[in-house]
């Protein structure tokens, strides 16, 4: 009777701790989970912000330029998310893919009369002519160009 107790005891342990040990990786995970959300959100608004920016500065920079190109640097993945930018009217997606959430923003008070056009994803990498394909790159360049004379910007070159 006393060794029946004892493997009772013991399974009785056995499956306290895997419960235990079940509800703190579930926890954790879970946890996990929201801040890689809540950073994927911040980002999303971050890259629309300096988006809209680089648009502002790009329109507003050079006063007497009929066309201009600006490149920048957007970070290639977060999280193993790719980032796309689209231009659409007068407004700019920032959608994450595979999550497939987004983000919509204006361009802060710039002239009514600019179209945008154009889609920009990170997870299309571009290498340089003499670079090797095994290079790791860790920015995707951006590339927007401006026809002051159509009012039009062209993301994605």
């Amino acid at each position: 009777m006393r060794a029946q107790t004892q493997i009772i005891q013991f399974i009785l342990f056995f499956i306290i701790s895997i419960s235990i040990f079940s509800i703190v990786s579930t926890y954790l995970f879970s946890l996990s989970q929201s801040f890689q959300d809540r950073i994927l959100l911040h980002t999303r608004e971050l890259i629309a912000s300096y988006t809209s920016s680089v648009l502002i500065h790009t329109y507003t920079g050079c006063k007497y330029c009929n066309y201009t190109n600006i490149t920048y640097s957007l970070p290639h993945k977060v999280f193993d998310n790719f980032h796309e930018i689209n231009g659409t009217n007068r407004l700019i997606y920032v959608k994450t893919t595979p999550l497939q959430k987004e983000i919509l923003t204006s361009v802060h008070n710039l002239n009514t009369s600019v179209q945008f056009s154009g889609i920009f994803s990170t997870g299309i990498i571009k290498y340089p002519q003499g670079s090797s394909r095994y290079e790791v790159t860790k920015f995707s360049s951006v590339l927007i160009s401006l026809n002051k004379t159509e009012n039009k910007f062209k993301i994605g070159g």
